[in-house]
């Protein structure tokens, strides 16, 4: 829920927007609340994109308060986070998640499908927990579709703190590696390289750049640097350089 104002999120958005646009590497995008997204309806270009938080699963129906996935593309939305750690936090479950995913997608939009564990256990218990996600989440969807889509891993204890509390490159690879399997026995190889894979989880500008060279990710999913335009351009700035 931020920024708090209109006023705020023009700013910010326009920030962001021509720092983003100025890069010729880096796709950015932009994924403000709700009530802004019509501020900037289809304000997006070749390299900075507009994005949404969530949608509802279906174009129509009695859901007083949703948004569906016909209006945000309606409004030049082109991709759409799906699962995220906050709404499950909320009660959202696999299984909604995997209906929201399949709605973005019958509509043309590129989904962010979120996944993570809440804490890690020494017995490892929580690669069940991230299988048990991916398989309820992605099962009926058809291999052509992983193309469209992106994976963002975010590990929920690392969520909203700084750099140093992040993952080390070397384990977000793991759980890369880790993530492409479990879809590599569901629909095969070839389709398990299909998808984009993403972290997020307190990325900063002073670990971006070894993420994305070290991690195995193909991008970042960013929350509250993503707030300060100054330190959101020297991580888009950092990217680019890779």
């Amino acid at each position: 829920m931020n920024p708090p104002s209109v006023a705020e999120a023009r700013v910010l958005f326009g920030k962001t927007k021509l720092a983003g646009g100025k890069l010729e590497k880096v796709e950015t995008v932009i994924c403000p609340p709700f009530p802004y997204l019509g501020l900037f309806a289809n304000a997006g270009t070749s390299r900075v994109s507009l994005g949404a938080q969530d949608v509802f699963w279906t174009n129509s129906g009695r859901a007083t308060g949703e948004v569906s996935p016909e209006m945000l593309k309606d409004l030049g939305v082109s991709y759409v986070i799906v699962g995220h750690s906050e709404r499950r936090a909320l009660g959202e479950t696999n299984e909604l998640v995997s209906k929201k995913l399949k709605a973005v997608l019958t509509e043309g939009l590129t989904p962010i499908v979120c996944i993570g564990e809440k804490e890690r256990d020494p017995e490892g218990g929580y690669f069940g927990v991230l299988k048990a996600q991916i398989v309820a989440t992605f099962s009926g969807l058809t291999r052509p579709q992983f193309r469209d889509l992106c994976i963002a891993y975010e590990p929920i204890f690392a969520i909203g703190k700084s750099a140093k509390d992040a993952l080390e490159p070397r384990g977000i690879r793991e759980m890369a590696i880790f993530i492409q399997k479990v879809v590599a026995d569901m629909y095969g190889e070839e389709t398990a390289q299909l998808p984009r894979i993403l972290y997020g989880g307190s990325v900063e500008e002073s670990n971006t750049a070894s993420i994305l060279t070290e991690g195995g990710v193909s991008g970042l999913l960013v929350g509250h640097a993503s707030l300060d335009t100054e330190r959101f351009t020297k991580m888009l700035k950092s990217a680019n350089s890779i």
